[in-house]
């Protein structure tokens, strides 16, 4: 049952985002209450298909692909409900297609069976912040390459299909940092969790991912005080969001590739 649910979520996140590249194209919204309709759906599949595991006597699965897709469907979650009241549907086109592959590729590409049983609460609540904040700031990386995009497009005065359905530059700069504050503040709660419940966060199998984890965080930090302080914005900002979000992936997705992709090990 939950491959078929998880087959309904893939197409149906494909379908929602090629109409809102349908709607990009004519430069209209025209399609907006489609697009938000068949997204719902398709996070709604999405989230049975994963959540149907909590019922398997063998715990939760943890692998590679199973991860991401639980972070994909928190961050498509997010921004449908952000998009119900702001102007965030564009975003869609970039992740509903990343959610669609990464769904597919947990069905068809074998990983180590890691799963959990019943742990910690602490461990559990530090797993939860961990994935919700890099959800928030996986947002937030594509709203910085949406917003280096629509500042290149306007000093050239070239006025494109996306340009025309995309917010003012200055609604798009306030959400980014809405969305960086969030981050951030979900990131610090992981990283004291982590602090708080695991023995040792610089063990062997832990050190690069807690290195670049405090990386991204000071790099997200910083950024967010030289915007209160110095007015930081536009293209500088959302450089500095890409490099933090670069070492967040590194932190998670570099660590879990080498330990189970490469060197095959649980």
């Amino acid at each position: 049952m939950a491959t078929v649910f998880a087959v309904f979520a893939i197409l149906l996140y494909t379908l929602s985002s090629f109409r809102q590249y349908q709607a990009i194209s004519a430069g209209t919204p025209k399609h907006r209450q489609q697009v938000l309709g068949l997204g719902s759906a398709a996070v709604v599949c999405h989230g049975i298909a994963w959540f149907s595991q909590l019922s398997n006597a063998h715990g939760l699965d943890f692998s590679f692909f199973n991860v991401g897709s639980l972070i994909s469907l928190v961050i498509a979650t997010m921004l449908v409900l952000s998009a119900l009241k702001k102007p965030l549907e564009n975003l869609l086109v970039g992740v509903f297609p990343m959610s669609a592959l990464i769904i597919l590729l947990s069905l068809i590409l074998p990983t180590s069976q890691k799963s959990l049983g019943i742990i910690d609460q602490g461990i559990t609540s530090h797993i939860i912040l961990s994935i919700m904040a890099y959800s928030v700031l996986t947002i937030a990386a594509f709203q910085a390459v949406l917003l280096i995009v629509q500042d290149r497009q306007l000093k050239h005065k070239h006025m494109t299909g996306i340009m025309r359905v995309l917010p003012p530059l200055q609604t798009m700069d306030r959400l980014l940092f809405e969305m960086l504050s969030v981050g951030s503040i979900l990131l610090t709660l992981s990283i004291a969790s982590g602090f708080l419940f695991i023995n040792d966060v610089f063990a062997q199998h832990l050190a690069h991912k807690t290195a670049f984890t405090i990386l991204a965080w000071c790099t997200f930090i910083v950024l967010l005080l030289g915007h209160w302080r110095f007015g930081w914005r536009g293209k500088v900002a959302s450089k500095w969001t890409l490099v933090g979000a670069s070492f967040l992936i590194l932190a998670y997705f570099g660590s879990k590739f080498v330990l189970e992709i490469v060197l095959h090990k649980a």
